[in-house]
């Protein structure tokens, strides 16, 4: 993959994507997720991934498969952000919306780049619980 995807062009565009799904979307082709696993993300958007997480930092750590790359993306996304939580994020308004779902992405494409692989994350699987 040479070309960062743009996933700010999906978020909340025709198909009304929240941030999870954007983030999903834009790397759908190399980690393996179809339609309906979007879907299921369409639940974790605003605030409603688990712990109150940024449902677009909650979906670009879902897609990697290394442990160490996941922590490294979180606190890279945490010090632009002030925070993971959604409502935290809000109410310091360093980053919008929009910029989390950049931001998120962002930070996929720097975990590719470095060698990581994405997968299908586990909650796009039927009875998985979302977890982190």
């Amino acid at each position: 993959m040479t070309d960062k995807p743009d996933a700010v062009s999906l978020f909340r565009g025709s198909e009304r994507n929240n941030c999870a799904q954007a983030v999903l979307k834009a790397y759908a082709n190399l980690a393996g997720v179809d339609q309906s696993c979007v879907e299921r993300f369409a639940r974790l958007g605003s605030g409603r991934a688990p712990q109150g997480e940024c449902g677009a930092l909650f979906a670009a750590k879902a897609l990697l498969t290394d442990q160490a790359a996941r922590q490294t993306l979180h606190d890279e996304f945490t010090r632009a952000a002030g925070s993971a939580a959604c409502r935290q994020i809000r109410q310091l308004g360093r980053l919008s919306c929009q910029h989390c779902v950049e931001t998120a992405v962002d930070s996929v494409f720097v975990q590719l780049s470095q060698g990581q692989m994405l997968r299908r994350p586990a909650n796009c699987e039927e009875g998985v619980v979302p977890s982190a």
